[in-house]
């Protein structure tokens, strides 16, 4: 059982952030992650070049940790994390064995920067950082889930089932206008 079935986390989409007239102030989106499976790369070199020509910023150095990535004894390993719809799709058109995309949640906030001080910001793994994201993250959070995955031999999904669905975090309702100057 433990050889094949697999458990991964379904990340949960954090909660809105409001100002008292319902205007977004923060929100969260689906945006998808590049992965690989570096037991199913044959040439890690030509690999890490084509998926970092098909990325909009990545630098020579992106290009060698993606190749190092890829030549590690792991069945998992994180190419770019939450690129634009563009960029996936540029990915996903090179059809590549052994890469594959992963849906997690990007924050925005349509205001840029401001109440940028009281908002604060999340981090990569999208836990809250600072200001209202950091002290009501386990609230704005949500839970994550869980998907079981049934797999081969070779470690190939045959099938997956939901364990546990991912629950949004709470929305946040702030006294502040955004409309006042």
């Amino acid at each position: 059982d433990r050889q094949h079935m697999r458990t991964i986390s379904a990340p949960a989409k954090r909660g809105e952030i409001v100002d008292r007239n319902g205007q977004m102030l923060a929100y969260s989106v689906d945006a998808d992650s590049v992965f690989a499976d570096p037991s199913e790369i044959e040439h890690p070199d030509r690999v890490a070049q084509l998926v970092c020509g098909a990325l909009d910023d990545c630098s020579a150095r992106d290009r060698q940790e993606m190749a190092q990535g890829l030549r590690r004894d792991s069945q998992f390993v994180y190419l770019a994390r939450k690129v634009s719809p563009d960029e996936a799709q540029r990915v996903k058109a090179l059809e590549l064995k052994g890469v594959g995309f992963i849906k997690e949640s990007r924050r925005y906030y349509p205001k840029k920067e401001l109440a940028a001080h009281v908002l604060g910001y999340v981090g990569l793994d999208n836990t809250g950082l600072a200001g209202l994201e950091s002290t009501y993250d386990p609230q704005v959070r949500g839970r994550e889930g869980k998907i079981l995955i049934q797999t081969d031999a070779r470690r190939h999904a045959l099938n997956s089932r939901v364990d546990r669905p991912a629950t949004e975090g709470a929305a946040l309702e702030l006294s502040i206008d955004q409309n006042l100057q």
